[in-house]
């Protein structure tokens, strides 16, 4: 539990400016983008009149962040009214912005209910978990199960997913904790019409609808599709269901998805084989 509160805290250092810790143990080159998210929502998040809790965020990746520099975030509160408030939150790193997000929090009120259903899925306990190959060292936290590829269609795909520490019982840990795993798997979707295929890709904009109480540190099913994918751009989407079938999430997003270039694949061979010796 410690690495995934480590991954999205921020400390105040001002009224409007929170910086995040130095990223834990890491192999990955750049910061993974949904922990850039989880602590910009956890800064916008910090303060927030009591009663509000966050209904969506809206998120762009400008520049790529490297994990050995902290990160800083800027808070500006766009709109605080009596049921909806909205806040922009700014990353900088090197005083460059990395990424921008509008996050909006609303006062729950009165109002019509529905929903789509839940999926068929296999339950999480009778699928396999997936190894240490699939996602290396950096979500050890983390039990992921993936639907086999024969039970659903070609560019998309369903995944089981619960962080396996207890986490605290307060909504705003959980929603930062939902923006950082909803970027885990997602890709997947992207690719799975495209088997063996060498790709380059990277996180263009991100967002995410919170609809219904939830927590992670419960089996969520993540339902995934990539409907689009042209121009050297995929376009994703998610609907995250509880384990009593609630939809308590939407995501969307959309990357850069293109063919890699000789360059990228000789770079790539490189550091596995660096990583080998």
């Amino acid at each position: 539990m410690v690495e995934l509160l480590d991954a999205m805290a921020v400390e105040q250092i001002d009224t409007n400016f929170f910086r995040g810790k130095l990223q834990h143990r890491t192999a990955l080159v750049r910061t993974f983008g949904g922990e850039v998210a989880a602590r910009a929502l956890a800064a916008g998040s910090s303060g927030m009149h009591a009663g509000f809790s966050v209904h969506s965020i809206h998120g762009y990746f400008v520049r790529p962040t490297t994990p050995e520099i902290p990160i800083d975030y800027l808070v500006d509160t766009v709109k605080l009214g009596r049921s909806f408030a909205v806040r922009r939150i700014r990353a900088l790193q090197h005083g460059r912005e990395t990424f921008l997000m509008v996050a909006s929090f609303h006062v729950g009120g009165h109002g019509v209910r529905h929903a789509d259903p839940c999926p068929s899925a296999p339950e999480p306990e009778d699928l396999v978990p997936i190894g240490m190959g699939d996602t290396g060292n950096e979500w050890d936290g983390w039990d992921i199960r993936r639907v086999p590829d024969g039970a659903i269609c070609a560019a998309r795909q369903q995944v089981w997913l619960r962080y396996t520490g207890e986490l605290p019982d307060c909504p705003v840990t959980h929603s930062c904790a939902l923006t950082y795993a909803s970027d885990m798997t997602l890709l997947g979707a992207a690719v799975a019409a495209h088997p063996g295929i060498a790709i380059q890709t990277a996180a263009l904009d991100y967002s995410i609808w919170f609809m219904r109480p939830f927590r992670v540190d419960d089996w969520l099913l993540y339902d995934e599709i990539s409907p689009s994918a042209a121009g050297g751009r995929a376009f994703t989407q998610g609907r995250i269901f509880s384990r009593n079938g609630d939809l308590v999430a939407m995501v969307a997003q959309e990357r850069m998805l293109r063919l890699a270039e000789p360059a990228f694949l000789s770079d790539a061979a490189d550091l596995l084989d660096r990583e080998a010796s």
